[in-house]
């Protein structure tokens, strides 16, 4: 302690503990800190964040086409039809198109809806630069009960689902049934 301080020690008056030089130093710290885990904070998220926010897009339409695709109501099976095509794109499209007379007289003999629903759902293959993806699922159909029994029916079906972003919306590009096990179902076509 220097003589000084000793003397305003014994004056009584107290000893200030930072010089004025301290407080900026201490200012400045702050200041680098708070900057420094802002830029942190920041870089987390960048490219990481915009890839991870891209295949929750991806996925959220996946689900939403692959659950209309395993849905019908035969009362308003026309509007259901369009809606196929709405969400298909390319070579699938147009097979869903030429297939329209034939789901149209198999539907109207349908006398009660089915309804999909996802159970599972994995990402694949994803190439955001390309606009293309592929995921497999795993669905349940339900029919509703008519007749005497009324009882609900229930089917299971996987899939591998080619996805492509067309006009900034992901598309059903192909829909192929999975069989036990991964492999491509016999019969199953592009």
């Amino acid at each position: 302690m220097t003589r000084a301080a000793a003397a305003r020690r014994a004056a009584g008056r107290a000893v200030p503990l930072i010089r004025p030089a301290g407080h900026v130093l201490i200012a400045v710290a702050t200041v680098f800190l708070c900057t420094s885990l802002w830029s942190l904070f920041q870089a987390g998220r960048g490219a990481d964040n915009e890839h991870a926010a891209a295949r929750d897009e991806l996925t959220r339409a996946a689900v939403q086409h692959i659950t209309l695709l395993n849905s019908i109501d035969p009362k308003r099976a026309e509007l259901d039809l369009a809606h196929w095509l709405r969400v298909a794109t390319g070579p699938f499209h147009d097979a869903l198109e030429a297939d329209m007379p034939a789901a149209r007289q198999k539907f109207a003999k349908q006398t009660a809806p089915s309804h999909g629903k996802i159970t599972a759902l994995a990402v694949t293959e994803f190439d955001r630069s390309a606009g293309t993806a592929t995921v497999i699922a795993s669905v349940r159909i339900f029919t509703e009960g008519t007749g005497e029994d009324g009882r609900r029916t229930e089917q299971r079906k996987r899939y591998e689902v080619g996805m492509q972003r067309v006009g900034g919306a992901w598309k059903v590009s192909e829909l192929r049934p999975l069989a036990p096990g991964g492999k491509p179902a016999e019969g199953s076509g592009p």
